[in-house]
């Protein structure tokens, strides 16, 4: 099969134990605005409200909101569970600068899961950016040694 002539990436997760109000739409909306900005995606302009933000105080989850953005490379999605805790998380993006890792850390940070489930990752992975290891001396490296067979 032959590869895309464009950078795709795609990031599904769950995010479980949150401990956010999942309810706050408001929250939610504003996380997901904050998301595309940091994730280096720009919301679609369309004759209709986008993103698009629906709240139902009690369903068999339990109540939660979905939120639905169009952005100018694919989409941002998310539905929560009062009832269980859970955000269902879906980002895809067709932008070369694009980032959905960034938009899903965003959630991460506001929502305080206890656990994220990656149930679906495509495309490339921002790379981690480590700080330089610092070379030791010998005697150095036998000290530390010595220490953790104690």
């Amino acid at each position: 099969m032959p590869s895309r002539p464009y950078s795709y990436r795609h990031v599904v997760a769950t995010l479980h134990g949150c401990r956010a109000d999942l309810v706050d739409d408001k929250l939610l909306l504003a996380t997901t605005l904050k998301a595309i900005h940091s994730a280096n995606m720009q919301l679609a302009k369309t004759k209709t409200v986008n993103p698009l933000v629906y709240k139902v105080e009690d369903d068999v989850m339990g109540g939660g909101v979905s939120v639905n953005a169009l952005i100018t490379t694919s989409h941002l999605t998310l539905h929560t569970s009062r009832k269980y805790r859970t955000v269902e998380f879906d980002c895809a993006t067709c932008g070369c600068n694009s980032n959905p890792w960034a938009a899903l850390d965003v959630f991460k940070q506001t929502l305080r899961p206890i656990h994220v489930t990656m149930q679906y990752q495509h495309g490339e992975h921002p790379l981690l950016t480590l700080s330089p290891i610092k070379a030791i001396s010998g005697q150095r490296r036998a000290e530390q040694e010595s220490t953790l067979s104690r």
